[in-house]
């Protein structure tokens, strides 16, 4: 039977941080950076906080809300959190010249706090009902709403960092083609992709999620089949059960060879700020045990 350890769905990692609650996940965030850059200026957080919520809220004269069940705004603030808690690790381990400045660290919370932003559909929108529809394009489609939305808003400097760093969370492309303006801005988007995998694949219910929340966004995008489905022999998903049989496929495979040699193994920062341990990785290994229990009964 599939079920969800209800005691720790909607808070983070630690069971501290409601994730349902953007306020308290960006006062953890604000308190994380200015314990690791206390020179910092982080006034452009409640900026940035205030954007997310209006836009994720449905209340932006030019976007809809998040629809999309599975990378809502749970998700995140859920790789929003994570990403600030691996750059501070990160300054753990490699202080002096080797450090990301307060501005780099400011970009890395911004563009986690916007790097699913292109999930969200524009007002007007004749060609799609939901933004899961634009699953294959969605990275690209939040780099454009960051370079139009951060001006707007007063934040014009981190425009361009920021739309370029989202795409480090593209599992399609190789990160050591993507253009950036710097070594450490390349570091930087390696923890973004490093967060945007480890907090999804150590979410308590990140199982449920898929077989539920993510099978229905593929379906509307085309990439599985649904009810109405045209050509299904062209998906690539046949059914909720053939995505989870799949789901190893990806966690090994694409995630874990992404996070050990594509990013270089920046998970292990989390053991630095967490003075030891990395519950995300302990997450992540107690929802693969988890996975092979599901599957064992296909596979006997």
């Amino acid at each position: 039977m599939m079920t969800s350890p209800a005691e720790a769905k909607r808070c983070d990692i630690t069971g501290q941080v409601t994730l349902g609650d953007p306020a308290a996940v960006m006062s953890e965030v604000r308190a994380i950076l200015e314990a690791h850059w206390p020179e910092g200026d982080w006034a452009p957080l409640d900026t940035l906080s205030e954007l997310f919520c209006v836009l994720y809220a449905g209340e932006h004269p030019e976007y809809h809300g998040c629809d999309a069940g599975y990378h809502d705004a749970e998700h995140v603030l859920d790789v929003t959190l994570a990403m600030t808690r691996l750059m501070a690790g990160r300054e753990k381990r490699w202080p002096g010249p080797w450090a990301f400045d307060a501005d780099l660290a400011l970009a890395g919370v911004a563009s986690a706090l916007f790097h699913d932003a292109g999930y969200l559909r524009r007002r007007g929108d004749r060609r799609h009902s939901t933004g899961a529809a634009y699953t294959r394009t969605h990275v690209p489609r939040g780099a454009a709403l960051i370079r139009a939305q951060f001006p707007a808003v007063g934040l014009a400097e981190l425009a361009p960092v920021c739309s370029r760093l989202v795409h480090f969370t593209n599992c399609h492309r190789k990160p050591e083609y993507l253009n950036v303006r710097s070594r450490q801005e390349w570091q930087l988007g390696a923890l973004l992709g490093t967060a945007d995998l480890l907090a999804q694949i150590a979410a308590p219910d990140y199982l449920e999620k898929c077989r539920q929340a993510l099978y229905d966004e593929f379906v509307a995008s085309g990439i599985a089949v649904g009810e109405h489905t045209p050509e299904p022999a062209r998906c690539h998903y046949r059914s909720r059960d053939d995505l989870i049989q799949r789901t190893p496929g990806f966690v090994h495979g694409v995630a874990g060879s992404r996070l050990e040699r594509d990013f270089a193994g920046a998970y292990h920062y989390a053991s630095s700020y967490f003075g030891g341990d990395n519950p995300y990785l302990d997450a992540v290994v107690a929802n693969c045990a988890r996975l092979e229990q599901w599957l064992a009964p296909s596979r006997a």
